[in-house]
């Protein structure tokens, strides 16, 4: 199979999927080396496909329509993210990134995408395997969450929930 036409069945079993499939997933599909899959996938975003790499494997990213984007700022535990992750989710909000600032590299970003309970609890098991540390770790807790909500009312009732759990990071 040539280059264009794996990029083509990678294209068509994204679209199809029912949720995120690992790059190793689709090495195993294809018959090809994960790296080969990491290659390809840089070059179908090159192409400006919007394709997410998420703890659980990629999927195609659709915006929600009526979602509002706003970033707030948290700080608490390792051992607290979890608890953290529910509030959002609990209250309909997607969480679709992390973020801190390094003092040496700069601003440092994780895609997460989460959007349920399940997805917590996926992101959670991914870091324990992994035994990656969380990025706030770099920055005593703080960090910046990119999230999608529903409406101004939505964002400021976490923004509340957040303060009452003390992870809302306040000056």
């Amino acid at each position: 199979m040539t280059g264009p036409d794996r990029r083509e069945l990678i294209i068509t079993l994204l679209n199809e999927a029912d949720g995120a499939i690992s790059g190793g997933n689709l090495a195993k599909k294809l018959n090809v080396s994960r790296q080969i899959i990491v290659g390809d996938i840089a070059l179908l975003r090159a192409s400006g496909l919007p394709i997410v790499s998420t703890p659980k494997g990629y999927i195609f990213f659709s915006e929600p329509t009526n979602y509002i984007t706003r970033a707030i700022v948290c700080k608490h535990t390792e051992n607290e993210i979890e608890d953290e992750l529910n509030c959002f989710v609990d209250e309909g909000i997607i969480v679709t990134s992390v973020s801190v600032e390094h003092g040496v590299y700069g601003h440092l970003n994780g895609d997460l995408h989460i959007s349920s309970r399940r997805d917590v609890k996926d992101f959670i098991k991914n870091l324990q395997e992994s035994k990656t540390a969380p990025l706030a770790t770099l920055t005593d807790g703080i960090h910046c969450h990119t999230i999608k909500c529903k409406n101004e009312a939505e964002f400021d009732k976490i923004k509340q929930i957040l303060h009452d759990k003390n992870f809302l990071y306040e000056l």
